[in-house]
């Protein structure tokens, strides 16, 4: 009963996170209090943790979601405790996964690049949980609100499809 209900808040997490800008943790915690969901700062934590939410300009974002508009990556996702799997648009997994090596991210061991896929190795879990955050903040775009409503802006600096 206790996974059913931990599966249900995580769906709703998700749901608020993409329909509101969240900054804090106890900001989301409210906001499931106000939808039935029992919640404390701590819960909430783990929950951000186990569900891989980073912040973008400030605000919690799911991984998945971080890439819906621009820029060459489509998906990011895991498989195991030790490998990061990005999924590009065709052709631009190898100069994405150059920009990933650029960043020297130390948590990644190394990368290696297809045609639309990268694998990506790192240490362990939390280093994949912390890469994961680093490669979403190196590639999605910035967000501006405008009431209430999401909407996403090229990063001044950025060109192209990714960072330089």
């Amino acid at each position: 009963m206790h996974r059913i209900m931990n599966g249900q808040r995580h769906q709703k997490i998700l749901e608020i996170i993409s329909d509101e800008p969240i900054a804090t943790q106890q900001e989301l915690a409210a906001q499931l209090l106000r939808r039935g969901f029992s919640a404390t700062q701590s819960s909430v934590s783990r929950d951000i943790v186990k569900l891989g939410l980073t912040k973008l300009d400030g605000y919690y974002v799911a991984p998945e979601d971080a890439f819906k508009v621009g820029g060459p990556i489509t998906e990011i996702d895991t498989a195991g405790d030790n490998i990061i799997v990005v999924k590009t648009d065709v052709g631009l997994a190898q100069p994405a996964a150059l920009t990933i090596d650029r960043a020297n991210i130390a948590e990644i061991v190394g990368t290696l690049a297809g045609d639309d896929t990268i694998l990506i190795a790192v240490k362990n879990a939390a280093a994949q949980r912390l890469a994961m955050k680093k490669i979403v903040k190196l590639f999605a775009p910035s967000r501006a609100r405008s009431k209430g409503v999401h909407k996403r802006v090229a990063r001044p600096g950025v060109t192209g499809l990714w960072p330089r």
